[in-house]
């Protein structure tokens, strides 16, 4: 499929292409070999490249460069990696905690649908990053969960309180409240200032979106980094000891799209279904791995040690593109 030098093992997942010729230059065999491996991605949903030599920050933009239309290089949710223009940092979570699934931004009006991780330094005891393909989730959805999630959607409730989310200037990238409140608008996304000079905000997103490519069905949301059942339990005591019995006061929070809860059982299951779903890659370092993010979801496993993992994105798409239906 990729000419010499170069192995193809897909009796795993995600599939491996793995180098094996010391000159080969990773951003031109990526962009020579594009369409194949976007097959790849549209099939798959993630493919792992090895041993290409991806060892600094701009090597690896400059191989995710070649695979995207456009890097998108204003993301507020992580910080940006110092040696690369349009690379960010992996998300500063601790260590011995889970990041649960989910597909990048999907929360917001707008996402990448091509993500890349690579790996500086693989973690001495664990990392591993668990990937789950949507559209599987989406056909193992009970019945009545599917039309719920399909017909309502989900609103996402955002409080930007420093010291428990990142403050409202580093995601917006601005001192302004004329601008981010005009940004808002022009997103059809609430925004409220608080008495405590923090920023709330509301949305609407789809829990279920039709990519725009293969057509398929596909579970695609943030639900499990903001619904409050899935906050650890010390941490949710906390919560509760502070913001008392109301979510939307919390930093993060889910309900469907009319504002019901959506109960705790309910996610419950859902997070059985994804972990009985999930596949888990293991890092070496070098590693670079390809995500259509409208397809599959990913999380990360507790570590021990120091690991380094960074991040692009790019061509990015609208919500108003991929809507199954519309939310209410």
């Amino acid at each position: 499929m990729f000419g010499p030098g170069v192995r193809f093992h897909d009796e795993s997942f995600p599939p491996l292409v793995r180098c094996t010729a010391p000159d080969h230059i990773a951003p031109q065999w990526a962009a020579d070999n594009r369409g194949a491996l976007e097959g790849l991605l549209r099939e798959h949903g993630a493919v792992v490249l090895r041993g290409f030599g991806v060892e600094t920050p701009d090597a690896f933009e400059s191989l995710a460069a070649s695979l995207v239309g456009e890097l998108y290089g204003d993301y507020g949710d992580l910080p940006h990696e110092k040696d690369a223009d349009q690379v960010y940092k992996s998300t500063p979570y601790p260590s011995e905690q889970s990041i649960l699934f989910h597909h990048e931004s999907s929360h917001m009006p707008q996402w990448p649908s091509r993500q890349f991780f690579c790996c500086l330094q693989p973690a001495a005891e664990g990392g591993a990053t668990p990937l789950v393909d949507g559209r599987k989730v989406w056909a193992a959805l009970p019945d009545d969960l599917r039309d719920r999630f399909e017909r309502l959607g989900i609103r996402y409730v955002r409080n930007f309180i420093p010291g428990l989310d990142v403050s409202w200037q580093q995601m917006f990238g601005t001192e302004d409240r004329g601008e981010v409140e005009a940004r808002c608008a022009a997103q059809d996304v609430e925004c409220e200032w608080r008495r405590d000079g923090s920023l709330r905000t509301t949305q609407q997103g789809p829990a279920v979106i039709r990519h725009p490519v293969t057509g398929e069905q596909v579970f695609f949301n943030q639900l499990f980094l903001h619904h409050t059942e899935c906050l650890e339990s010390s941490v949710r005591e906390v919560m509760s000891s502070i913001f008392g019995d109301d979510e939307t006061a919390y930093p993060r929070s889910a309900f469907f799209g009319d504002g019901s809860p959506i109960p705790a059982a309910a996610v419950g299951r859902l997070r059985g279904l994804y972990d009985s779903l999930a596949r888990r890659f293991v890092w070496e370092k070098g590693d670079v791995v390809a995500i259509d993010n409208m397809l599959v979801s990913h999380g990360r496993d507790p570590f021990g040690g120091e690991r380094k993992i960074i991040v692009a994105m790019g061509d990015m798409v609208t919500r108003d593109a991929v809507a199954a239906t519309p939310t209410s």
